[in-house]
């Protein structure tokens, strides 16, 4: 054999070589690759399916936080000054625990001015909120100014203090009066010797305060029966008129009443009732049904 046949197959047998060299590398590259991507798909799945984990956990966690933040929302605080007026006599004997006078009906208008309040995070300050109550029924208004937070919730408040339901009804009852609530202008004003309520579309009323004795001081009904107010201004309006659909009123020389309130979310507000003041007496005159006493 010559020494180029030689060198020849030398060089056959170092190609073979390579190209084995080279099928192993390549083999050895292509799993190398497959084990990286099934390990990097596994770590990125499993992170995927810890992150749902965690989710649904967060989810179901926030059900509890928010009863919580639920309950956290029942919480206020009012304080401020109600004026009022009705269709009956000073002193008004709904006032003492009687039935009406010299009327079978009593029809009282009346707010309640924030000077300072707060429902959870929601501030209330200088806001009003009140009612008409008259023959067809219970008109509620909230003060025009306030936001939609704050409507919400003066509504509930309303809803306590007035209807004088539970705060976890308060919701639903509110739906209950969607119809008759309106959002209005309020001019609520008192000093000295007088007091006035002006609320667009439903009426007004203006009072001077009743001088005791010494001409120095307004007469004070300490703890009356039927507004949650520790002292009542005595005073006799000198006009008081009223309209609401069919209901109207035009009178003078009838009762009111001025005073401070401080309420929260934990004060007693009595039983329900469909009426304040001596109006409980209303469907007993009107249809012989309803309670004699006011204020029940």
């Amino acid at each position: 054999m010559s020494a180029k046949e030689i060198y020849a197959g030398g060089a056959q047998t170092d190609e073979r070589r390579a190209g084995r060299r080279f099928a192993v590398i390549l083999g050895a590259s292509i799993l190398l690759l497959f084990t990286l991507t099934v390990g990097t798909l596994y770590v990125i799945f499993s992170g995927k399916l810890q992150r749902q984990r965690t989710l649904s956990a967060g989810s179901a966690a926030p059900s509890a936080n928010e009863g919580a933040a639920a309950s956290e929302n029942y919480k206020w605080k009012i304080t401020g000054a109600l004026s009022e007026a009705c269709t009956c006599s000073v002193p008004c004997s709904c006032n003492f625990g009687e039935g009406p006078s010299p009327h079978p009906y009593c029809y009282p208008f009346y707010s309640y001015e924030i000077r300072k309040g707060n429902y959870g995070d929601v501030v209330l300050d200088g806001l009003h909120f009140g009612a008409a109550d008259m023959k067809s029924g219970r008109t509620i208004f909230i003060d025009q100014r306030a936001d939609e937070r704050q409507r919400r919730a003066l509504r509930l408040i309303a809803m306590r203090v007035i209807v004088r339901t539970s705060a976890e009804e308060a919701e639903a009852r509110a739906k209950e009066y969607d119809e008759s609530t309106r959002f209005a202008a309020v001019e609520q004003s008192y000093g000295q010797d007088s007091n006035h309520l002006k609320v667009e579309g439903i009426g007004e009323f203006s009072a001077r305060y009743l001088m005791g004795l010494d001409k120095q001081q307004p007469v004070l009904v300490r703890n009356n029966t039927t507004w949650r107010i520790r002292d009542a201004i005595k005073a006799k309006t000198t006009v008081y008129r009223v309209q609401i659909g069919r209901d109207r009123l035009d009178v003078k020389d009838t009762n009111s009443n001025q005073g401070e309130f401080e309420y929260t979310d934990k004060t007693d507000f009595g039983a329900p009732a469909k009426w304040n003041c001596g109006a409980c007496a209303n469907e007993k005159a009107q249809a012989n049904s309803g309670e004699q006493m006011c204020g029940q």
